[in-house]
């Protein structure tokens, strides 16, 4: 593990859009939230973005927010878009895991940060970050600066990023598969899960679906004796369940609750949530991505979807952009062989894959950690 030397406690800042329709239900979450850890003199600022469904203070974004201050970088963590913080306060779509939508939030609000900041504190370029879905992000912000020009970034680091958005989640629904269950069923295992996050918020200060949760549900009766792959699709289920209930709330899509039922802070949301926790990754993208899209633009294919959310489709900038960097793992279970592949000859020698720690597994670790630093700095 590795020990920081410097640390430092971040401070909560938000955005508050005026006149922005916020559902009674979600009367909580009316301000976009986010983190920063300024330096005291001049330094380089440092973009971080979450992972799919954290929030800027998980678990893994409050050890990089603290590893890049220690770097010397004034840093801004940000949730990831697919968060329901994010959904419900700021996302002008509010239909995550469409890429260049969540990108186009994330550029907005970074612009927005960058003008605050630079009236109080000195600024002296800019880099970004971001790990596994994050990470993606991180390219796709990159590409899209070179057209828009508004922060001109110095370093990129992708830390264990997909190749393929769809792929991977769909990596994931397959882990629930029977044959990957044994006796249980999909709908057992959900139902045990969302069991199993009511106990473990109301026994501990857990409350966001990070590495924390993840072994707290490994130690969890109902989970303890279950392969990891199903314990990590499980969380990924559930949240991706919180994105696509409060997306559908905010559109009054009328995908999971009725259209125009007004939920109140009594209501009984329970059927809801085990009514999303069963919709794959799949069925997402086809019942209610998708025909959005379409929506606003008419004759999108799933295939231009799919396309839009894979790094190959801006991989001739990767190949050519000596500031992208990418440190991740070979072993990594949301990658196959050909995406490993695909990273390697992309990226070239600015690619660093350590031959074991999975997926995000060993951010933590010393030699990972200080890799991290050594390729953003």
């Amino acid at each position: 593990m590795y020990k920081l030397k410097k640390p430092v406690k971040p401070d909560e800042c938000e955005i508050i859009i005026d006149e922005r329709r916020i559902p009674d239900i979600f009367w909580y979450d009316k301000n976009f939230y986010y983190s920063t850890a300024m330096q005291e003199g001049e330094a380089p600022l440092l973009f971080i973005i979450a992972g799919t469904g954290s929030e800027h203070d998980s678990t893994k974004m409050r050890f990089l927010t603290q590893l890049f201050y220690e770097a010397g970088f004034h840093v801004v963590a940000l949730s990831s878009p697919t968060h329901m913080n994010s959904v419900i306060s700021f996302s002008k779509y509010a239909a995550p895991g469409y890429v260049p939508y969540d990108v186009e939030d994330l550029y907005r609000a970074m612009k927005w940060i960058k003008a605050d900041l630079e009236g109080e504190y000195k600024i002296r370029n800019y880099s970004i970050t971001g790990y596994s879905l994050g990470a993606m992000h991180s390219a796709f912000l990159a590409k899209l600066d070179e057209e828009r020009k508004d922060f001109h970034f110095r370093r990129v680091l992708m830390l264990n990023p997909p190749v393929s958005l769809y792929s991977s989640a769909l990596r994931f629904d397959s882990w629930l598969s029977p044959e990957n269950l044994g006796k249980r069923t999909p709908r057992q295992v959900i139902d045990n899960l969302i069991k199993a996050f009511s106990e473990i918020y109301v026994q501990s200060d857990i409350v966001d679906l990070d590495d924390n949760f993840l072994y707290a549900l490994s130690q969890h009766k109902h989970f303890s004796e279950m392969d990891m792959r199903a314990i990590i699709a499980a969380a990924f289920r559930m949240s991706s369940s919180s994105m696509i209930f409060s997306s559908d709330v905010c559109l009054n899509a009328g995908y999971i609750v009725p259209v125009n039922k007004q939920l109140g802070v009594g209501d009984d949301l329970m059927p809801y949530i085990r009514v999303a926790a069963a919709i794959t990754f799949e069925d997402y993208v086809d019942e209610y991505l998708l025909p959005y899209l379409q929506f606003i633009k008419p004759g999108t294919t799933k295939g231009e979807l799919v396309k839009n959310c894979d790094l190959s489709s801006i991989s001739d900038y990767l190949s050519k952009s000596e500031k992208i960097f990418v440190l991740g793992n070979e072993d990594d279970i949301i990658l196959n062989s050909a995406d490993v592949e695909f990273l390697k000859k992309t990226f070239g020698q600015r690619a660093i894959l350590f031959p074991h720690g999975g997926h995000c597994g060993n951010i933590m670790f010393g030699p990972f950690a200080r890799k991290a630093q050594e390729l953003i700095r």
